[in-house]
């Protein structure tokens, strides 16, 4: 399970410890950051899903307004139950904890952002293609449908993969990825122009290369892929396809976001199984109408030499993908 990498700020240094303590100790997962210095914390650079602050922080957060940026959250820490803040959320110190944790998971709800306007340029569409039951070939299918779409549009095709093969698969040498332009554009109003200046493009489509590290997708926060796509949709690109792993914080904005919602799976009863399961949970959030279901019949080849991408999209892969696209079309 990912971490929930939190900020403490409040200048009752017993307290502040104590809670530190409990939270660490709950088995809630959480990465804990505390201070009780305005100094320091005001020189803390990382990144936090929540920050809990006390009066004395929530004032020099007000006075230092950029720094709001670090945190997906904030929530003020008070004292006083009956302190009401309209612009944050306020958590009561000293509460009962299991009603203090219960309140510290609802802040990280997605609600308000799954239903984030994400309103594209007129024309341009956002495909999401996501395989609950990890089909090996998820990146070479979502490469021959971005190939098959940039034949008539102006393509992107965006690897959201924990861990990825695409440098290898497309045999380049990743220079600037998507880090790099989430990092470009988190806190900035981009339009949408300077993307390619952090794009590859293979055969007729443009990619956004996968994030390095492990951990580094997990750690991107919901309001984060909100800006991401946002600034996407002041770009010219007329199709979006994004392969989503789910390491992804706030999955279900990005699908609430997206116009296409594509689950690609493989026949067998096994296999239906965590796919049926998927769609259910699609249901649930009402994003039914937007999804469909693709069975994928093909699997690794045990071969050598059998990963040359330019073979796989113009092969057996390529001619599947075809095949379903032009039928799909057919069909609406």
């Amino acid at each position: 399970m990912n971490k929930i990498r939190l900020l403490i700020a409040d200048t009752d240094k017993a307290y502040l410890n104590a809670l530190i303590r409990y939270l660490i100790s709950s088995g809630n997962h959480y990465e804990v950051s505390g201070y009780t210095d305005v100094k320091d914390f005001l020189e803390e650079g990382n990144d936090f899903q929540i920050a809990l602050l006390g009066d004395e922080f929530l004032a020099a957060l007000e006075i230092n307004p950029e720094k709001k940026r670090q945190f997906g959250n904030v929530l003020h820490l008070s004292g006083n139950m009956s302190t009401e803040n309209s612009d944050y959320g306020t958590i009561y110190k000293f509460q009962r904890m299991s009603s203090f944790i219960e309140q510290l998971h609802g802040s990280l709800d997605t609600k308000k952002l799954e239903r984030a306007s994400v309103s594209g340029r007129e024309g341009q569409r956002t495909q999401i293609i996501f395989s609950p039951m990890h089909h090996e070939l998820a990146l070479p299918f979502s490469l021959s449908m971005a190939k098959l779409m940039g034949e008539k549009a102006q393509t992107l095709f965006i690897d959201m993969e924990g861990v990825s093969i695409l440098p290898q698969l497309l045999e380049r040498d990743i220079r600037r990825d998507l880090g790099d332009y989430l990092y470009h554009i988190i806190g900035k109003v981009d339009d949408g122009k300077n993307i390619t200046d952090f794009l590859g493009f293979y055969e007729n489509f443009y990619y956004l290369a996968p994030m390095k590290g492990i951990s580094s997708l997990a750690s991107v926060t919901v309001e984060q892929w909100i800006c991401l796509l946002e600034n996407i949709s002041r770009s010219d690109f007329e199709q979006v396809i994004i392969l989503m792993d789910q390491t992804v914080q706030g999955e279900d904005a990005l699908l609430q976001a997206a116009d296409d919602i594509l689950l690609l799976g493989k026949p067998g009863e096994y296999y239906e199984k965590s796919m049926n399961v998927f769609a259910a949970e699609l249901e649930a959030e009402g994003l039914a109408g937007k999804c469909r279901e693709l069975l994928l019949p093909m699997s690794v080849s045990q071969g050598p030499g059998e990963y040359q991408m330019r073979a796989i999209l113009n092969g057996n892969l390529g001619g599947f993908v075809r095949k379903e696209f032009m039928n799909a079309a057919g069909a609406s």
